[in-house]
């Protein structure tokens, strides 16, 4: 079964998730519990070197364990090694396009640091498996891949971007149905180390598609931004999180089943409501529809706290607009235990501005800052109490 996930530069549909049977969970506010946190802002001794930042670091990854922030330079097929305990540059590796180390010249859309330092580089075509001394270990061609076990369908396809892993071998992702008309079948299973398939059919995240903005842009041409939702190991856990509303779903491997957890804020709306237009024809009516998008309510994703053992999550929701049409948000830092029970909220200054990518370290919720095409981390230290 030779499927694949086949991205363009002109198609931007990113998949949504589905799975087979759900359980939902009461609707839960937060316990009588206080977020208070203190905030810094550091800078990162480049020397020399300039920081691949054009990107706002959307290709990096975190090692926790030895404290390293990779940032890939897709031009130059570099990797930006930080030192995170000393805020420098620590080390430049290059990589190679073509050859028995190559990893393509292709885009490059994702990046995964394992813990044995070898780093997974996501394609249109599949996974590179590269060595931390750069020395590739093996390339995973999801299009020529033989897969035991469960079979796509003629039209369906793997969402490569979307899988996710902590090993290298088990991987947890979408698949469905690519272009502007795109679907979202369900949830995949893919171990590399087997060459197996597994694959849960569901339509729980159809309610996502309501928020999609497509664009024609003649020619037969056509854009899709769809609304985000992601699958994430969160405590050894295959979690589905989503953009839209203040939801979860936890998927029960063994159960064959979704477990649903529905939240409530009291700060700002609990989904989105759809007040833009959801088709544009020129490039101005694209972007003011996008503008209009990005008022309403944004869900971030989960980040794991180890030693309060913490989950915490950023959203965010227009609060106002300036007299220079200046949209001013509202950021909410929302704290769930390890069983994903929401346990307080806290309002964001003003000033504080949401950014990707976010990591947990040593006791801080890390964002990346842009300060003049330099980088910088915003820190927030958080605590519940």
């Amino acid at each position: 079964m030779n499927k694949l996930f086949k991205n363009s530069l002109i198609i931007f549909s990113l998949f949504s998730i589905l799975s087979c049977g759900e359980k939902s969970s009461d609707t839960e506010s937060s316990a009588n519990l206080e977020i208070t946190y203190e905030i810094d802002t550091v800078m990162v001794d480049a020397g020399d070197h300039f920081f691949f930042v054009q990107f706002g670091l959307s290709m990096s990854d975190v090692d926790k364990a030895r404290k390293l922030f990779y940032n890939f330079n897709s031009q130059e097929m570099t990797m930006e090694i930080i030192d995170l305990e000393n805020l420098n540059l620590k080390e430049l590796i290059q990589y190679e396009k073509e050859g028995p180390n190559g990893i393509g010249g292709g885009f490059i859309m994702r990046i995964k640091v394992l813990p044995d330092e070898s780093v997974l580089f996501y394609d249109f075509a599949g996974i590179h498996h590269v060595a931390s001394n750069g020395d590739k270990i093996a390339t995973y061609k999801i299009e020529e891949m033989d897969w035991e076990g469960d079979e796509l369908s003629e039209k369906q396809l793997i969402n490569i971007s979307s899988l996710d892993t902590k090993d290298g071998n088990y991987f947890y992702g979408q698949y469905g149905t690519q272009g502007i008309e795109s679907k979202i079948a369900g949830l995949v299973q893919i171990d590399l180390s087997k060459n197996t398939l597994k694959l849960f059919p569901s339509d729980f995240l159809d309610f996502s598609n309501a928020y999609d903005i497509s664009f024609d842009m003649g020619g037969g041409r056509s854009a899709k931004i769809p609304e985000q939702n992601l699958v994430r190991l969160v405590n050894d856990e295959v979690v589905i999180i989503t953009s839209a509303k203040n939801s979860l779903w936890r998927w029960d491997l063994e159960g064959d089943s979704l477990i649903n957890h529905s939240y409530q804020s009291q700060l700002t709306s609990n989904s989105k409501k759809g007040n833009f237009p959801m088709t544009a024809g020129s490039n101005d009516e694209f972007r003011a529809a996008i503008k209009e998008k990005s008022k309403e309510v944004n869900f971030g994703t989960l980040t794991e706290d180890s030693e309060q053992n913490v989950l915490w999550r950023y959203h965010k929701e227009m609060d106002r607009l300036t007299a220079g049409d200046t949209i001013i948000f509202k950021s909410v830092l929302t704290a769930f235990d390890t069983d994903f029970r929401q346990l307080a909220e806290s309002k964001m200054p003003e000033k504080f501005k949401l950014s990707d990518p976010i990591f947990y370290l040593d006791g801080m919720l890390w964002q990346f800052l842009n300060i003049d095409d330099e980088v910088a981390f915003v820190r927030v230290k958080p605590t519940l109490k």
